[in-house]
């Protein structure tokens, strides 16, 4: 989504999380927050960080958590490749809540983990409980307010996040 500062952009991911969020459980829906400006022009994203979907809420301007949080994205990303193989999401689903997945699902190593402080780190699987529940790939929606303003530090800036 693009625009210019005023023309809505804000409110329309607002209301994207929104009706993300009602139209799924918190168990199949994960929904991360990052503020491209830093909620310098206002609260841009964080009134979603009351939603129960929502993981974490980042800003920009904090650069060693946007690249934690870069990081646990990639290995999240990487996991579920290795969780899904060959199969779509949606097709995996299916034969998973069918319960006739034909390949053993290999262990889950990591994920994203918003601690109370002020720090992401991946989450090890021996932390997690043996049985994920209903739904161990939720689906991961990450929002970015004003990527430009993410994105504004050039390449191979030492600045950059």
């Amino acid at each position: 989504i693009e625009g210019p500062g005023g023309s809505g952009r804000t409110e329309l991911l607002r209301a994207v999380a929104a009706s993300l969020a009602a139209a799924a459980r918190p168990d199949r829906l994960g929904i991360v927050l990052v503020d491209g400006a830093g909620g310098e022009r206002g609260e841009s994203l964080r009134p979603c960080t009351e939603l129960p979907h929502a993981f974490t809420h980042l800003v920009a301007s904090d650069p060693v958590r946007m690249r934690e949080f870069a990081q646990a994205l990639g290995g999240e990303v990487k996991r579920r490749a290795e969780l899904l193989g060959e199969l779509d999401f949606a097709e995996w689903h299916s034969r998973h809540e069918a319960g006739t997945t034909t390949a053993p699902i290999p262990e889950q190593r990591g994920d994203i983990e918003a601690p109370p402080t002020s720090t992401l780190r991946l989450r090890p699987a021996a932390g997690r409980p043996v049985d994920p529940g209903p739904s161990p790939l939720p689906r991961l929606v990450v929002l970015v307010d004003d990527f430009d303003a993410l994105m504004a530090p050039a390449l191979g800036s030492p600045g950059r996040p």
